[in-house]
């Protein structure tokens, strides 16, 4: 007996997590303009960024960039969002918290 309530207790915990997650995605991408200019300003979408970067193995080679952030005063995240170098992790990140359906040119 003690099993069966232990495992339909995590039911509906994972249950209950995965009816939670879309309505905070949602949230965050409620007005996808802004979301698209200044999403690299939210916690969970620099989160992303980053499990993207280490997940691609990306690194960006200051040296090969015409502008890297500091030299042009931009925080290390607007950077990548609205450089060439990230326009594809945005792409990605942007699909995973506005939907798959999400008209995103790399590049914007």
């Amino acid at each position: 007996m003690a099993k069966h309530s232990i495992s339909l207790i995590g039911i509906s915990f994972i249950v209950l997590l995965a009816m939670t997650f879309p309505v905070v995605a949602d949230d965050l991408c409620a007005d996808y303009d802004r979301f698209l200019e200044q999403g690299w300003e939210l916690q969970p979408v620099q989160d992303a960024m980053d499990a993207y970067m280490r997940d691609h193995r990306m690194r960006a080679n200051w040296l090969n960039q015409p502008s890297p952030p500091d030299q042009i005063g931009r925080d290390y995240y607007e950077w990548l969002w609205h450089n060439d170098f990230g326009a594809r992790m945005k792409a990605e990140v942007v699909r995973s918290f506005c939907g798959a359906g999400t008209p995103i040119e790399p590049g914007q």
